[in-house]
């Protein structure tokens, strides 16, 4: 029986897709230091190990995975290498995630979720404040600032649309809570007024002004209201 030539040029291109794909990966891997594969390499084994049927090995996968990632994100000027190398594995986790029944894992998972889509979810998705409203309910400053401003943000918008669909606030107002008191102990009045504007709830900021930073609140107070 003849070749079938169509089959032979089908079979010919997969295989040079997946070289491609193998040489491409190579070379960004070259383009590492010795510490940036090995780091790449680990996160990698743990994304694997999160997918593990053993709890035991899903459970030090997630710790160490959150622990890269806030140590990471405690003081951040750029993307942080920890998420800069989960970011292929972005959807991996997120259709996992869907698979897990509900326990503290899938929580934490949760939680790497909420920070993860701080650079990857699709504008107005809001997937941040969807995992963090999902999560454990940890320190939320632990992700660092850079995660708390844009966890703000998307609060700003999830409260518009749920005023206009007249639905509860109540666990909008809870991460509103926790937010304007990072923001008030880390000389971010400006950004605790802005939020409290925003979620129309400026009475919220009398219980966080104290002798070391009303003086910055009222300024910020009395600018805006000009």
């Amino acid at each position: 029986m003849a070749p079938d030539p169509n089959r032979a040029g089908t079979s010919a291109s997969t295989s040079a897709s997946k070289d491609d794909a193998v040489t491409k990966k190579k070379v960004e891997n070259e383009d590492l230091s010795d510490e940036d594969l090995a780091l790449k390499q680990q996160l990698d084994l743990y994304v694997e190990r999160v997918q593990d049927a053993d709890k035991g090995l899903q459970k030090v996968a997630l710790e160490s995975m959150r622990q890269e990632i806030r140590t990471s994100t405690s003081s951040m000027t750029s993307v942080p290498k920890p998420l800069k190398f989960l970011r292929p594995h972005y959807g991996t986790l997120k259709t996992y995630y869907e698979t897990m029944v509900e326990s503290d894992l899938k929580k934490y998972l949760a939680d790497i979720l909420s920070v993860l889509a701080l650079t990857m979810s699709a504008e107005g998705e809001r997937e941040s404040l969807k995992y963090r409203l999902l999560g454990s309910e940890g320190d939320i400053g632990s992700w660092g600032h850079e995660y708390v401003r844009n966890l703000a943000g998307e609060i700003a918008q999830e409260y518009a649309k749920r005023q206009s669909e007249e639905t509860p606030i109540d666990d909008l107002m809870e991460l509103v809570q926790q937010i304007v008191a990072f923001h008030m102990k880390h000389n971010a009045e400006p950004e605790a007024v802005d939020l409290l504007m925003e979620v129309e709830d400026l009475g919220m900021l009398s219980a966080h002004v104290d002798k070391t930073n009303f003086k910055r609140t009222c300024l910020y107070l009395t600018s805006s209201a000009r």
